[in-house]
């Protein structure tokens, strides 16, 4: 089972969980959504990836458990645009993946228009099952997944390339 941990307001964790669920073909797939309100509850669960989309206030304990979190996990996948001020701990094994509509996030958007966007992916990625991914352009059609905001696309595309088969 691959455990996947979703920092986000619960609207955005139910659209992301329910896009990816649809893409993946896989049911070995756990999503765990975590904010502020059940951070320390989750302080034991070891995430393979840990998606970080929406900032929320957070206090000191809460931001050391967010850390432990990342630095166990094998992907972070991170909103740049929103945590590009927060340091998040990592070891040399996680795989740090950001996304966002800024020119230096790994996933980004090169175009977008009313029904589709151009995805460009600005670095190399290894997948879950160590296959390279390279450096490159995804069309997307936007209305296939109802984003309440484009950067939600940009998350549910990264977690699509390291865990499609």
């Amino acid at each position: 089972m691959h455990f996947i941990g979703i920092f986000s307001n619960h609207s955005e964790y139910e659209m992301i969980k329910r896009n990816i669920t649809k893409i993946v073909n896989r049911k070995d797939l756990e999503f765990i959504h975590i904010s502020s309100k059940n951070i320390e509850n989750m302080k034991n669960i070891v995430f393979e990836t840990v998606v970080l989309c929406h900032q929320e206030n957070i206090n000191e304990v809460q931001r050391n458990i967010l850390n432990k979190l990342c630095t166990n996990c094998e992907f972070i996948i991170v909103n740049a645009d929103v945590f590009c001020n927060t340091k998040m701990l990592s070891n040399e094994k996680t795989n740090c993946i950001s996304y966002g509509l800024n020119q230096k996030s790994t996933i980004t958007i090169s175009s977008i228009q009313e029904d589709k966007a151009i995805l460009s992916i600005q670095r190399n990625i290894n997948n879950l099952e160590e296959k390279t991914i390279e450096m490159g352009e995804k069309e997307i059609d936007i209305k296939k997944y109802k984003p309440n905001q484009i950067e939600n696309i940009l998350a549910i595309f990264t977690i699509y390339l390291i865990y499609n088969k």
